[in-house]
Parts: structure tokens; sequence; C-alpha cells
């Protein structure tokens, strides 16, 4: 049980990874000609709290369970319930939308 979790954590983690670029001045040279004249370009990565990616995991359980819930009362019942869609709707729209703007840049 414990690779389908392992798998979907690496795979948020790595999604909401944010790389932020720093421009550093160059350093101060001892001779007054220096060959190199552009300033210096370093990377930085952030990675998102865990537990940030675990209410992630967690939603997208809650989403899959659900839309199970919603798929035995329509063969229960022949029928189509409401509150199971609303929910369903609420959460995939909350995960989309944690996915779109997470990963700006």
């Amino acid at each position: 049980m414990a690779g389908p979790f392992n798998h979907l954590r690496s795979f948020i983690r790595n999604w909401f990874t944010r790389q932020y670029v720093t421009v550093d001045d160059l350093p101060v040279a001892s001779a007054q000609n220096t060959t190199r004249k552009a300033k210096r370009r370093r990377t930085q990565s952030v990675a998102p709290r865990e537990r940030f990616v675990w209410t992630m995991v967690l939603l997208i359980f809650a989403l899959t369970g659900l839309i199970v819930l919603e798929a035995l009362y329509i063969c229960i019942t022949k029928s189509v319930s409401a509150e199971l869609f609303a929910a369903i709707s609420a959460l995939s729209g909350s995960i989309v939308t944690a996915f779109l703007v997470g990963k700006q840049k």
C-alpha cells in the first residue's frame, strides 16, 4: 500500500516545487578589468511543506471515494444524488485550482 502513496506524494512534491532565480552582483575584482561582464544567475528550489503534500493526497483519495459512492448510489437507486454531486464538484474544483495556481513560476 505504500507504493501508490509514495508515487503520488513524489508527483505532488515535484509538481509544486518552485524554482527561484536570483541574480547576484559581480564580486569585487582586485584588478580593474574583469573577464566576466554578466551577472551571476543562481537557481534555488523550494519544496512544498509535507503538510500540504499530505492534504493534496487526502483530497485526491476523498474525491475517489466520493466518485465510488456516487457510482454505487446510481447503480442502486437509478438516480443521481445532488449532494454527492455537489461534493464531487467542490473537491475537483479545489484540486484543479491548487494544481493550476500552484504551478506558477
